[in-house]
């Protein structure tokens, strides 16, 4: 059952005219500037990461939009990677699906890490991707990739399955060293046994790297570098859980790194990567350096960061045994404009929107924005929206009037 949790805040006072008619928003607002034709959404030759955020994971029109905006990319920037908040290995199971792997959607999807996943509209994209590749010239191929490290088993099996061919003593040893660090345990596994698994996953990193030569001469170089990026994702999960430093820090300067990692190893083409607004936003929402932050400082201009927001938000909210429906309301000057838009969204440039002096003012507006977790704790407002200003947060924005939850799949 849908559940409404509180309402949003005042509407903003009429006397704020749109210049499209008298309306909820700010003053002297050329709607022009706002497009609706995701399809004609491009980014700056210059850019090497177009990131795009989510103010909750579990909204269908946000996972659809990510489809949407790759797509999109794909085709007037020459993207061919997608990268998502989801786990290193197990997305590697996505990017053999979509080259032709065995298998469906749905499975492919179940091996991303998180349940919020598990949607119809993840599989639409996934199977969407495979189609492309089904026709897609030499090295025009698109990949399936993640940037999180949170758990274990196909990052595992990954780099055992590859070590193992040229070294298959050494990969059963690490084998039995590693075996405590598995997803089914992985709540459970006390900060000592991940401080151990730093040291053993350290110690496969050096062996992986003693291997090179026989696993190029029987795999190729790329299968080398995803065995060893693999172990180093093993070596990231246990330095992530353990309890000693920031959770969150730890988690995203790893992402962050992985990010780096894609641009070191891809053809040059833009990468695209997608996560929640808190870690694709490029100054801090909360009080750790955000994923979004690091690539700013790290790109510069290479990095285009999209954020999204909706009036009323419907969505899937994780519980311990399932999903919960639940509806948060957050009216602010970007989201009352929703309603002049042609559709039920709008997306706007920040640069080519920043000559215009009613658009600039509210960019430049500190303004409750929606952050929602995957799991809602409590019904106050100041814990699903945080404070910010959008012309710091981001470059562009694709705002909503309304969005409904996910359609989850078993």
């Amino acid at each position: 059952m849908k559940k409404k949790i509180i309402c949003g805040i005042a509407a903003v006072s009429c006397f704020m005219t749109v210049m499209t008619g008298c309306g909820k928003g700010a003053a002297n607002v050329d709607m022009e500037l706002a497009q609706t034709d995701v399809g004609a959404i491009a980014v700056p030759e210059d850019v090497l990461v177009v990131g795009l955020g989510e103010a909750s994971h579990g909204v269908k029109e946000y996972q659809e939009m990510k489809a949407k905006v790759f797509q999109a990319l794909v085709e007037n920037n020459g993207c061919r990677t997608f990268v998502i908040e989801g786990d290193f290995g197990s997305a590697l199971k996505v990017d053999d699906y979509i080259h032709g792997g065995e298998g469906t959607a749905k499975e492919a999807a179940a091996q991303i890490g998180f349940r919020i996943y598990r949607t119809e509209e993840m599989e639409s994209l996934i199977e969407w991707m495979r189609t492309y590749n089904e026709t897609a010239g030499e090295g025009a191929d698109l990949h399936f990739y993640g940037m999180d490290m949170q758990w274990a088993d196909n990052s595992k099996e990954y780099v055992f399955r590859v070590l193992g061919q040229v070294s298959p003593n050494s990969s059963e040893e690490y084998r039995e060293s590693l075996a405590f660090l598995n997803d089914d345990e992985m709540y459970d596994i006390s900060a000592e046994e991940f401080e151990q698994g730093l040291s053993v996953a350290e110690e496969l990193i050096r062996e992986v790297e003693r291997a090179e030569e026989g696993i190029v001469e029987m795999f190729g170089s790329e299968t080398f570098a995803f065995a060893r990026e693999c172990a180093l994702s093993l070596y990231n999960c246990c330095d992530i859980r353990k309890s000693d430093r920031d959770y969150n820090t730890v988690r995203d300067g790893h992402m962050a790194e992985k990010v780096q990692w894609f641009i070191e190893h891809g053809d040059g083409s833009v990468i695209f990567i997608n996560g929640h607004n808190g870690h694709i936003g490029k100054v801090n929402s909360t009080s750790y350096d955000c994923l979004g932050k690091l690539l700013a400082q790290q790109l510069g201009d290479g990095y285009f960061a999209i954020g999204t927001d909706a009036e009323v938000t419907s969505f899937n909210s994780q519980t311990d045994d399932g999903f919960e429906e639940l509806t948060v309301e957050n009216e602010n000057p970007l989201t009352a404009l929703a309603a002049n838009a042609e559709q039920n969204f709008y997306y706007i440039d920040f640069g080519e929107a920043a000559a215009d002096n009613g658009w600039n003012r509210i960019l430049s507006e500190e303004q409750r924005m929606t952050s929602l977790n995957v799991t809602v704790v409590t019904t106050m407002k100041a814990f699903y929206t945080i404070q910010a200003i959008p012309g710091d947060l981001f470059d562009a924005m694709i705002v909503f009037g309304e969005v409904s939850p996910t359609t989850l799949v078993p």
